[in-house]
């Protein structure tokens, strides 16, 4: 059995004082609860001859029936569905996707047929081809034209207790069933027959699931305790049956089954007693007992008390060791492999032979009880009206509510559904609750009548990856309040809904600080702007921040010049870019350590590699790139100071003669003294220039000529 979901912060405080958290051991009368969708009422079929289905969108259920014979048939629901009936041959091809040809269809919302089966097996088929969950009612009477609501009526428990957000599933497992019946007027007419047995008769039946575990392989079997009763002779006779629930593979070996009775073609085990006389108004209890023998066999006993006089039907014994159980077990989250329901039922139906009867008068009372695990006999946690895993019904039979635990049949229109629940047990279901401070789940608690819950919830979780989630309110039976503990008495059960808003978080980098402030928490989806007020911060000493964008892990955004627009989709951080920039000063020197100048470079960013310099519209290189790092700066030019003589043609000196010296590409200009000498001149290094003179002064008339055709190549740029 697994164990029950352990959960923090939540107290429960008993009606006799004890104080216990929710994970330690408290008295939940054996039961254990399951999320709500693990319902088997959602994806199984419940009842016989009436069924009740809830069919999500492009599903179907199936009920088998077998010809030949008229089949009535009727059919309600909440939405349009189709209904088909098809042959073995035909049910197969539908579920393995195929195209099928069925014997009858019908599409809508209510029907009211007769149709004729040939001999063989069919099945019923709903289909629910619409967007919203079916809820449907299918009714089938076999051997008889007339569609009319049957079932075996009673008190059942299918481990399906209801709720304001759906069926709570839950499970317990027990040694012993107990029914008990008050029958104080009851008269019955057939309307589908069973010849061994006498017309009028009727059955009560107390009818429970046994499981064992046998070589690791869970094993099922359908207990049933009845009784046949035949009102008009005052007569009853006990039966006993026992089913292979588990899988087709499975049978019932004669030869490790033993009792009174024998094992018929490896199906079933039975026993029938004889008939003995009662005195109405009849009151007798059934019982279905289950331990293990001397021998470690799982046995079964089946009995019944009249009037203080107990009796002992049959006992059961199995030869085999179980490595778990024997139990008899309610099980409202799953079924067993061959598609039976795991619950107990104390039914009245027909006599056998999955017969059909009429109601003509009934006045009866049913209870019924299992033992808890303290030995307590305690009423089964939540009671519906009609079985589902035998085949004998009942026509105008109504069940209603007692007390819980036991139930009213009188003559009436059928009522298939929940009746009461236990009054010792309520169940607090929460939904989205947080468990560790950290997951987010949803749970079932069972717990005693008048117990006081203390819920404890944090405002906030933190769920790591800088992701939280923030209580925004709870609602409580559906009314809204914004609160973070609660304290409710159990005198009923509660349905808890925690309304959670998820944030995410924004980190902001801006070494300007001004747009910090806009990192934080926001809700999930939600819009942030961030505007870069001012895109330039003038600081101290010749030094400014320029803006230059946006770096983002964002997934959805919009960046528009000092703008970014974003979706909080997750965990997101931005960088707001900002370049550092000098208003820089350059001292240069030449090559052997002479001071040239210094330049102002204007705002130069800090890192930029400066590689040249204007000087007068003269670029030089720099013996070594420079990285800006500050406002002033030094740097060493590839060049050096030099002065050139001029000569003429004749090798004489030319005074005050304009020259041009074109280095690769670039122009310096110069004037020769009075020796021809022109003043020093920053020249380049490594570079090839070309010194060009004027047309030269008083030499001009003899030397024009030449001069004019003459230039002088300086490569390494040597005085003379």
């Amino acid at each position: 059995m697994p164990n029950p979901l352990v959960l923090l912060a939540i107290l429960v405080t008993l009606p006799n004082g004890t104080t216990h958290q929710v994970n330690a051991l408290i008295n939940n009368y054996g039961v254990y609860t399951y999320p709500i969708n693990y319902a088997v009422i959602y994806n199984h079929v419940i009842g016989s001859g009436t069924y009740l289905m809830t069919i999500e969108p492009g599903t179907y259920y199936s009920v088998s029936i077998y010809g030949p014979g008229p089949t009535g048939l009727y059919l309600t629901s909440n939405m349009d569905v189709l209904l088909l009936v098809l042959s073995s041959q035909g049910y197969s091809e539908l579920r393995s996707g195929g195209t099928v040809k069925p014997l009858f269809t019908y599409y809508g919302q209510s029907l009211n047929a007769t149709i004729e089966l040939p001999s063989g097996e069919y099945y019923i088929v709903v289909i629910n081809n619409g967007s919203l969950n079916a809820h449907v009612m299918l009714v089938l009477t076999r051997d008889y034209p007339t569609p009319i609501i049957n079932a075996p009526i009673g008190i059942v428990d299918y481990g399906l207790m209801p709720s304001q957000v759906g069926y709570i599933p839950y499970s317990y497992t027990t040694s012993e069933f107990l029914g008990e019946a008050r029958i104080f007027s009851a008269s019955f007419q057939p309307l589908t027959s069973c010849d061994q047995l006498p017309p009028g008769s009727f059955s009560l039946q107390l009818n429970a699931v046994l499981e064992v575990i046998i070589n690791s392989q869970t094993q099922y079997y359908w207990v049933q305790n009845v009784l046949i009763l035949d009102p008009t002779s005052h007569l009853m006779a006990p039966l006993v049956n026992v089913w292979n629930m588990s899988s087709t593979e499975s049978i019932m070996n004669p030869l490790l089954i033993i009792g009174q009775g024998s094992v018929v073609n490896n199906e079933v085990y039975a026993y029938m007693g004889n008939w003995t006389p009662y005195e109405p108004p009849l009151t007798v209890s059934m019982t279905i007992i289950t331990n293990r023998t001397i021998d470690g066999f799982p046995e079964v006993l089946l009995g019944y008390s009249v009037s203080g006089v107990n009796a002992l039907i049959d006992n059961v014994t199995f030869l085999m060791r179980p490595s778990w159980g024997p139990y008899l077990v309610v099980n409202g989250s799953e079924y067993s492999s061959l598609g039976y329901l795991i619950d107990a039922e104390f039914v009245i139906g027909g006599p056998g032979c999955g017969a059909m009867v009429l109601a003509k008068e009934l006045n009866v009372t049913l209870s019924l009880n299992y033992k808890g695990p303290n030995g307590e006999l305690l009423p089964i946690p939540s009671a519906w009206s009609l079985g589902s895993d035998t085949g004998e019904t009942v026509v105008n039979a109504r069940a209603y509510a007692v007390a819980p635990g036991t139930v009213g049949i009188t003559v009436g229109s059928e009522y298939a559904g929940p009746l009461i629940n236990a009054d010792y047990l309520a169940f607090l279901i929460l939904n989205d609750y947080p468990a560790n401070n950290q997951s987010i789940v949803s749970a079932v608690l069972p717990l005693p009548m008048g117990s006081r819950v203390t819920i404890t919830t944090p405002r906030s979780i933190y769920l790591g990856n800088n992701t939280m989630l923030r209580l925004m309110g709870l609602l409580i039976n559906g009314i809204y309040m914004n609160t973070t503990e609660l304290s409710p008495t159990m005198n009923q059960s509660y349905v808890i809904n925690y309304l959670w808003g998820r944030y995410y978080r924004l980190e902001v980098i801006d070494i300007t600080n001004q747009t910090i402030s806009l990192g934080g928490w926001y809700s999930a989806d939600s819009i942030v702007n961030i505007t870069v007020p001012r895109t330039i911060i003038y600081l101290s000493n010749e030094t400014r921040l320029v803006f230059t964008g946006f770096a983002t892990n964002a997934t959805h955004y919009v960046a528009t010049n000092n703008t970014l627009i974003l979706l909080m989709d997750g965990p997101i951080t931005v960088i707001i870019k900002w370049a550092r920039e000098y208003n820089a000063s350059l001292t240069l020197y030449t090559i052997n350590g002479v001071y040239v100048g210094t330049e102002y470079l204007g705002w130069v960013e800090y890192g930029e590699t400066i590689t040249n310099v204007s000087i007068n519209d003269f670029v030089y290189e720099l013996k070594t790139p420079l990285t800006i790092n500050g406002v002033n700066n030094t740097a060493i030019l590839n060049a050096t100071y030099r002065e050139f003589t001029v000569k003429d043609i004749l090798g004489l000196p030319e005074p005050f003669t304009q020259v041009i010296i074109r280095c690769g590409g670039q122009e310096l200009s110069g004037v020769t003294n009075a020796y021809g000498v022109t003043q020093e001149l920053l020249v380049p290094l490594n570079t090839e220039c070309i010194i060009e003179a004027s047309v030269i002064g008083y030499y001009s008339i003899i030397l024009m000529a030449v001069i004019l055709i003459t230039t002088l190549v300086v490569t390494q740029l040597i005085r003379h």
